[in-house]
């Protein structure tokens, strides 16, 4: 049992070859088109949707985190009516991070004006969701870091992939948006 366990750590903590090496796919990603979120030194690409509730608890997780640069794609789920307006207000918005921060902190959920205006994203929404597509992501949050992938809201996943310090993170607790 014992060597189970230390091969578990040992694969989960040591990248596989040729996840390491073949990071072909950061290089294929339209980077620019993203919402950039964060300065830190350790690349996070994010596909999330802006209804969807793991997608805002765990922003609330990446706030907290300054090692962390994040590059956001946006996709609306059917499931949620309303988020394919929300990502439209988002990218079509000057400043995408700030309008990113404030429709995931649920403080435009039932704005009858953000409901009623039409945005032109100059076609934002159609290549997030491209580029979604590209990388078979059906759910949201989707994460890819370090070479791996992590499809959910799974924070301590993350951690051992990020490294560092973990930091505590309560998902029931307030947004950092809202203050």
């Amino acid at each position: 049992m014992f060597r189970i366990v230390i091969l578990l750590i040992f694969l989960v903590w040591v990248p596989s070859a040729s996840a390491a090496a073949d990071n072909s796919w950061l290089k294929k990603i339209p980077l620019h088109d993203a919402i950039r979120v964060g300065t830190g030194n350790k690349i996070v690409v994010e596909i999330s949707d802006p209804d969807c509730r793991f997608s805002r608890r765990m922003a609330r997780y990446w706030a907290m985190r300054k090692d962390v640069t994040r590059y956001i794609f946006l996709i609306a789920l059917k499931n949620h009516p309303d988020a394919a307006q929300k990502a439209h207000y988002i990218l079509s918005s000057p400043d995408r991070a700030a309008a990113y921060q404030q429709v995931f902190s649920g403080s435009l959920d039932f704005d009858e004006k953000l409901a009623a205006r039409r945005y032109n994203d100059h076609g934002a929404l159609k290549r997030h969701q491209a580029v979604a597509a590209k990388l078979d992501v059906v759910g949201t949050p989707t994460y890819f870091l370090s070479g791996a992938r992590v499809n959910g809201a799974k924070v301590k996943e993350l951690e051992l992939l990020l490294g560092g310090k973990s930091i505590p993170f309560d998902v029931e607790g307030e947004s950092p948006y809202s203050q």
